[in-house]
Order: C-alpha cells, then structure tokens, then sequence
C-alpha cells in the first residue's frame, strides 16, 4: 500500500487539492477518481486514506507514528476497506451485491481506531446493477463519519445516481518523461522504459501489457497491417480475419487501438506538429506511408477504427466483426 504522496509521480496540482481539502477538513464524503488505468488514481487514493485515517496528520501529511499510521502500514486497520472486482469461473470480473452488503455490514459499526473510515472501491464500473443501487442507498445517507473513495477508468459505465452524489476527481494521462520515471521505478531499464513509454499513452498499467509477448505481436500486426492495406486479396483478408479471431475482444480492441495510433502518428507527420509520436521508433516506415494516406483518408479511417472497437464491445461474432471491418479498410485505402 501506497501511504507516500511523494511516490506519486505527476498530478502535483491535483494532490495539492486534496491536500488542501483535507487540512480545511472540507474531504467530501464520496469522491469518484476517474482516468486512464495506471496513471495513481489507487496510489492516490492509499496516500489519501493514510492522511484521513492519521491521529496526527500535519500540512497534509500523515505522522507515521501514530497507532493508526502503524496499523495501516501493518495491513491491519479497522476502519479501512477496500473492494475489488472478483471472478467466479470464466465470468467476467465484476463486484457483486453480496460483497457490498459486506463492506456495509463492516462500516455500520462505530470507528474503532480513527474518526472516521475509510472506503477505496477498485474499478467502481464493474459492480453490477445490484450491486450499484445497494452502494448508492450507502452513499446516499453514510453512516457515521465515513468517506468513499471510488476509482473507474470508465465514469459513463456507472449510474448517474451515484456520479451525481461524488466530487469527481479528474486523473490526466501521464507524461512521457512521467511515465518513464514510473516504469524505471519498476525494474526496466531506461531505454525499454522509453519505449514502451511511447506506445502506453500515457498508462502504467497499459506500459508493462505491452512487455507481454502477445501483445507486442498485436503492435507488431497492426504495423504490418497498415503497410499492406489496399494490396490485399478479399482471400488474404479473411484469412487474416480468422486469424485474429483467435484473440480475446480486448486484445482485439487493443490492437484496433494500435491501429489507431498509427494512423495519429500520420496526420502528426502531415502537420508538422511538434507533439510526440506514439512509434517514434518506427518514423521510417511511417514516413514511406505518407503518400498512401492523405489526411483526409486518415480522419475516415479513424472513425473506421472507432465505429468497429465500439463493436467489439458488444456481443458480436469476432470473426464476423473482423472481415466486415478488413473489407472496408480496404476498400478506403485502395
């Protein structure tokens, strides 16, 4: 557990804030953390929680001596709670109802070490129907002191109910030279951390999938893709769809997303922008594919891209979903 503000790398102003709110004792009783996976929306959180939770909290800060600050260091503290998002079989994860009437059957009783306690719910947009309307009867009308802290890289996935009853906290992505520092701080070397910090977009989380060999194939794939559309027979396509097929739909939507950041690169090349490249380290074989896509074609191809990851995320046949989008990407590009 993260109890350091100064782990957090990047969001400075927005710690500030919080800073701020808690020494003006102005700590709203629900907040909602949103933004990209692996940017400190949970180090945030932890740090928070450990200066909320602080017998002695000072500018900000929690002492760290306390009885209190020992607890949650030790992982053992009465009024902090946390829930996360678990799988039963081959379900998807998701929070269920009965894990809520938990936390409430937990955080009904008088705090027992601190003034208050202390709520973190991990990836918030995966509780289901039940479970949602049960948290927002909680929310809705706490019990004692109590302070929510809910974390989502996807705030539109929740109800409107429980959106409306939280201060949102909005999470930046993570610049390079950020991202970088974050990736070193985990083990990789400098130059692997530079790289894999240009194709992240601006997440830690999505920085260490890509060290993954499946996925560095997916990049890999959604280069090579971009070099041969418009050349490919509709035999090679369908072949290529049944291929793909093979991945789960969130591989699929992450190598669309690949595909997507190709086409981003284009049109910054086209610019002559000074913003950074997501295959920086690719530059030559993008620049050999200006003449094949004009600006215009790129826009189209983008909301292509879009239309079909929207797709996947629907329960639709993967192959089916593959070939209509190939056929249409070469149909663009021819």
């Amino acid at each position: 557990m993260n109890t350091q503000w100064k782990n957090i790398v990047g969001h400075s102003e927005l710690i500030k804030r919080l800073q701020t709110l808690q020494m003006e004792d102005r700590i709203p009783h629900a907040m909602l953390f949103c933004g990209a996976e692996g940017v400190g929306k949970a180090m945030t959180a932890e740090a928070l929680a450990a200066v909320l939770l602080c017998h002695e909290p000072s500018a900000g800060q929690h002492c760290g001596r306390c009885p209190a600050c020992h607890a949650l260091a030790g992982g053992s503290h009465p009024d902090y709670f946390q829930l996360r998002p678990e799988s039963s079989g081959k379900a998807a994860k998701s929070i269920k109802i009965e894990a809520v009437r938990e936390l409430q059957a937990g955080i009904a009783r008088v705090p027992l070490l601190s003034q208050r306690r202390v709520v973190i719910i991990h990836e918030a947009e995966k509780m289901n129907e039940a479970a949602a309307n049960c948290l927002l009867k909680t929310i809705e009308e706490p019990a004692g002191q109590a302070v929510f802290m809910l974390l989502t890289s996807a705030p539109a996935a929740l109800l409107d109910t429980i959106v409306s009853r939280c201060m949102r906290v909005e999470f930046g992505v993570l610049q390079h030279d950020e991202l970088q520092e974050v990736l070193c701080r985990q083990g990789l070397q400098e130059a692997e951390a530079g790289r894999l910090a240009d194709i992240a977009d601006g997440s830690a989380a999505r920085a260490m999938s890509l060290r993954e060999p499946e996925v560095q194939e997916l990049h890999r794939q959604a280069l090579t893709l971009t070099e041969r559309s418009g050349r490919l027979s509709v035999e090679e396509l369908l072949q290529l769809a049944k291929e793909l097929s093979g991945c789960s739909r969130e591989q699929l939507i992450q190598w669309l997303g690949f595909v997507a950041m190709i086409y981003r690169d284009l049109l910054v090349l086209y610019s002559g922008s000074e913003l950074p490249l997501y295959n920086r380290s690719e530059l030559n074989r993008l620049t050999a594919l200006l003449d094949r896509y004009p600006p215009a074609r790129l826009l189209e191809l983008l909301k292509l891209v879009q239309e079909y990851q929207k797709r996947l995320r629907s329960n639709v046949s993967l192959q089916l979903c593959l070939e209509g989008f190939f056929i249409r990407l070469n149909a663009l590009v021819a």
